[in-house]
């Protein structure tokens, strides 16, 4: 089996290439398509993305704890996997009634159906594509080889063939060309790992599956909300320029936060393992690594993304995109709020058992979001959104805190974590500074990027940090290698 660290920084290269080439793409999409052809194509994925919700019905994350389990025992581990693929393919089925039905009743949709039925291919080819499995087994070296081939495909085909406002459709096909090629690559890949003449196709049991897939299917759709809520909202009360303006404010920050949080991908199949042969020590340590790892990140990410907010959104999304600087200093702090859920919700409750934690908390956030976005987007716009989602997030993660304490195998407000603290707000004043002496939004940016982070992991060098000691360590290893 690949070492954890390994797997770790794989899926790190994975998550920050899929995050990467969007910074490039979304850049020339929005000076092309201007801030309401964006906001059309966000609010139909939106859309498209409750659909498939729906038709997952919880199980990738669901799968990958039980195929994780049974990883060793390839019997048990092919009969689940084709189980649950079938299962997976009857919910996509019917997700296409819905999906023909929303496009025929509401207006709204029915207006722009070419375009809602193209990005809708997507949700058959994430059925097929069971990344789960891959996950679950941890070949994490075929994810990323095959999805950086086809991220690099697709911007090409971005460049090449979206020249226009008028390219909506070019644009929508390009975007789900890399969904459709990785996980059409996926499907064909599985019979590698999975012989049909081993399977008991008199013994299969798919809908044997369905209670505990529904039960994150309720944690999922909640978390959604977050997600996708304030885009539906926004474009139904205030229109798709609001949208745009939300969508370039917002990028940023789920770019970081996706970085961060593809820690989690690695950790859950090694936790339920973990659980599962009642190694729980070793489960201990390294959900606790987990958690530093993230507090380490994310405090200088927050802090760089909202000093840099103006220049950030300048170069990224132009001067049209004045609106969605203040969008990206409120959902900034996001990236802390989920980063620390993630690893305490995904890598500590789920695997124990306790997911209940995570649905109750996810469930006030999610009300406590939609009150408040009835309430603010009217008055102000994608402003009100942006706040409405920093004040649900920090209230889930307190939730989380305080009711959870006792299943969290470690101390969380441990005195460590005060040097990251420190490094971050000595970084905020180079930054400060530095936005006082340069003028060009280019060498800010740049400058303060490569210094902020120099600075900040030398102070944390200097105060011998585990973590970043640990990484050089590992990091040393593989270049004698």
């Amino acid at each position: 089996m690949t070492s954890l660290k390994t797997n770790i920084i794989l899926n790190f290269l994975n998550t920050v290439t899929g995050l990467v080439f969007p910074m490039i793409t979304f850049p020339y999409a929005t000076r092309v398509l201007m801030p309401e052809g964006i906001g059309s194509i966000n609010f139909l994925s939106s859309i498209v993305a409750y659909v498939v919700l729906l038709t997952n019905l919880g199980i990738p994350m669901y799968a990958v704890r039980e195929v994780a389990k049974y990883r060793d025992n390839k019997v048990i581990r092919n009969q689940i996997t084709v189980e649950i693929l079938i299962l997976n393919l009857f919910l996509c089925l019917l997700g296409y009634f819905l999906i023909f039905g929303l496009a025929h009743f509401i207006n709204r949709i029915n207006e722009q159906k070419d375009l809602f039925y193209v990005l809708s291919i997507t949700i058959l080819f994430t059925a097929l594509g069971i990344n789960w499995f891959y996950q679950a087994i941890e070949d994490f070296k075929f994810i990323t080889i095959r999805a950086l081939v086809f991220r690099l495909l697709s911007v090409l085909a971005l460049f090449i063939f979206v020249k226009t406002k008028d390219d909506l459709l070019i644009y929508a096909l390009v975007l789900v060309g890399s969904t459709v090629g990785n996980n059409f690559i996926n499907f064909l890949h599985l019979k590698t790992y999975i012989s049909l003449h081993s399977i008991s196709w008199n013994q299969l049991r798919f809908f044997h599956h369905l209670a505990p897939s529904f039960r994150i299917f309720i944690l999922n759709i909640i978390t959604s909300i977050y997600l996708n809520l304030n885009t539906v909202m926004l474009g139904s009360i205030s229109g798709d320029e609001s949208v745009g303006y939300y969508t370039a404010g917002t990028k940023l920050s789920y770019v970081i936060l996706g970085v961060i949080s593809s820690l989690g991908v690695v950790m859950l199949p090694r936790c339920a393992n973990l659980i599962e042969t009642n190694r729980f020590q070793h489960f201990v340590e390294i959900t606790e690594k987990s958690y530093r790892f993230v507090v380490a990140l994310s405090f200088p990410c927050v802090v760089g993304l909202i000093l840099l907010s103006s220049p950030v959104i300048n170069i990224f999304c132009g001067n049209e995109f004045g609106k969605a600087i203040s969008v990206l200093c409120w959902t900034a702090p996001i990236v802390i709020f989920i980063g620390l859920s993630n690893v305490i919700g995904i890598q500590i409750f789920y695997p124990l058992g306790k997911e209940i934690f995570v649905i109750w908390s996810t469930l006030g956030g999610a009300i406590l979001n939609f009150i408040l976005n009835l309430l603010l987007i009217p008055l102000y716009k994608e402003d009100g959104a942006a706040f409405s989602t920093f004040i649900a997030e920090g209230s889930v993660l307190a939730f989380q805190f305080i009711y959870g304490r006792k299943y969290i195998p470690f101390p969380i407000f441990s005195s460590e974590y005060k040097q990251y603290i420190l490094a971050s707000i000595f970084v905020a004043v180079i930054l400060i500074v530095l936005s006082y002496i340069i003028s060009n939004v280019w060498t800010l940016v740049i400058l303060s990027v490569f210094l902020g982070g120099a600075i900040y992991f030398s102070i944390l060098y200097a105060m011998q940090d585990s973590i970043l000691l640990e990484i050089l360590v590992y990091i040393t290893k593989l270049m004698k290698k």
